[in-house]
C-alpha cells in the first residue's frame, strides 16, 4: 500500500521538509533503495549516503534538510522506523473461521472472530479470544485461556492451565506449560514431583522460536507484560519475570528465580534457581548468575559481579603472563645471589 510522505509523517508524529506528496511504497537501506522507497539516517554520515541513494524520502533524526530529497524529521529515527514498517509491510491477515481438520472440544469457547488453522487441537474448557490466530498444528490444552489478538505461529504447544494475555505472539516450536524439572531421590531412583501449577503470561509479550516455559510446581510461572523473549530460552518452574524485560537467546533461568522489571539478560546467561535479580539490572552475555543481584547495575562474568570489578579482573588476568615472567627472572636472580661461591674462588 502506498502512502504519501505527509501521511507517514502524521502517523509517526514527524515533520515533512520538502514535497509532502511524494508517494512511498517501501523501505530499504540507502545502498539498496529504489525510487518510491523510504530510507533512514541517524547521523550526518548516513544522511549524506541517503541523499546519494535512489530513495524518494529520508526518515531522519534531528534538523536535517536536503535540496534533493524529501525529509521526514522525527525525534528518534529507529523508533520511527519500527512504527513505519507495519504501515508499508502489513502482516498477513487471517480470515475468521475454523479449519475442517481442527479438533475442538465441545466445552471450549472459541470467539467468532478467531482463526483456527489446520490440524489445531483445542482442549476441554479452553478459551480462545477475539481476533486470535492459531496457525497450523497448534495445541491449546484443557482449561487454558488465550486473550484477544494472540498469535500462535505454527507448531506451538500450550499445555493445560495456562493463561495468556492480549496481543501475545509465540513463535514456532515453543512450548508453554511443560513440566518443571522436579525430582527427589527416593532410595535408589529419582522420583518425579508432579507439577500442578500453570503459566501466566501478561499482555504484549513476545516469545521467540523454540522457547520452553515450564509450569509451576504448585503456583504459577509468570511472565510480565511487555517482556520480550528471544529464541531458544529455557525458563524453569515458578520463575517470575517482571514487566518489560529482555531475555536474549540461549539464556536459561532456574526454578523459582525472580527477575525484576526492565531487566536485560543477554545471550547465553545462566541463572541458578531460588535467587532474585533486582529491577533494571543488565547481565552481560555468557555470565553465570549464582547469587542474588541488586537492581539498577550492570554485571558480567562467572560468577556474575559488577561489571567494573569484572573488567579489572580481566585486565589483571591478561597481565599474568608478563607478571609470571618477571617473577621467574627475580627468582633466578635471588637464587644466584644466595648460591655460595665455589671452593677456591
Amino acid at each position: 500500500m502506498n502512502y504519501t510522505a505527509s501521511e507517514i509523517a502524521e502517523r509517526i508524529e514527524g515533520e515533512v521538509v520538502g514535497d509532502g506528496n511524494v508517494e512511498l511504497a517501501g523501505f530499504a537501506k540507502a545502498d539498496a533503495a529504489k525510487p518510491g522507497d523510504l530510507t533512514f539516517a541517524e547521523n550526518e554520515k548516513f544522511f549524506r549516503l541517503a541523499e546519494q541513494s535512489q530513495a524518494s524520502a529520508i526518515l531522519a533524526t534531528g534538523e536535517f534538510t536536503s535540496k534533493v530529497k524529501t525529509v521526514i524529521r522525527v525525534k528518534d529515527a529507529r523508533v520511527a522506523f519500527a512504527r513505519v514498517l507495519p504501515l508499508l509491510f502489513p502482516e498477513k491477515q487471517f480470515d475468521a473461521g475454523i479449519h475442517p481438520s481442527a479438533v475442538i472440544a465441545e466445552s471450549a469457547q472459541v470467539a467468532e472472530s478467531a482463526h483456527i488453522g489446520p490440524n489445531c487441537v483445542i482442549g476441554e474448557n479452553a478459551i480462545i479470544g477475539d481476533q486470535t490466530v492459531l496457525e497450523a498444528n497448534c495445541i491449546v490444552g484443557d482449561d487454558s485461556a488465550l486473550g484477544q489478538a494472540v498469535r500462535l505461529f505454527p507448531n506451538v504447544s500450550v499445555y493445560s492451565q495456562c493463561r495468556i494475555g492480549d496481543r501475545v505472539r509465540i513463535h514456532s516450536g515453543s512450548v508453554v506449560g511443560s513440566d518443571g524439572y522436579g525430582y527427589v531421590f527416593d532410595e535408589d531412583h529419582h522420583r518425579k514431583i508432579p507439577q500442578l501449577g500453570g503459566v501466566v503470561i501478561g499482555d504484549d509479550v513476545e516469545i521467540g522460536a523454540n522457547v520452553t516455559i515450564d509450569r509451576g510446581a504448585l503456583g504459577n510461572t509468570e511472565i510480565g507484560a511487555g517482556t520480550k523473549i528471544d529464541n531458544l530460552v529455557q525458563i524453569g518452574h515458578n520463575v517470575v519475570i517482571g514487566k518489560h524485560c529482555l531475555i536474549v537467546a540461549q539464556t536459561g533461568i532456574g526454578g523459582s528465580t525472580q527477575v525484576g522489571e526492565f531487566s536485560t539478560l543477554a545471550g547465553q546467561v545462566g541463572v541458578i534457581g531460588h535467587i532474585k535479580i533486582g529491577p533494571k539490572a543488565i547481565i552481560a552475555s555468557k555470565s553465570a548468575v549464582m547469587s542474588s543481584l541488586e537492581g539498577g547495575k550492570q554485571y558480567m562474568g562467572i560468577p556474575a559481579i559488577p561489571d567494573i570489578q569484572a573488567k579489572r579482573q580481566i585486565v589483571a588476568v591478561r597481565q599474568l603472563p608478563e607478571l609470571l615472567k618477571r617473577v621467574r627472572e627475580l627468582e633466578q636472580l635471588l637464587a644466584e645471589k644466595d648460591t655460595p661461591p665455589a671452593p677456591g674462588t
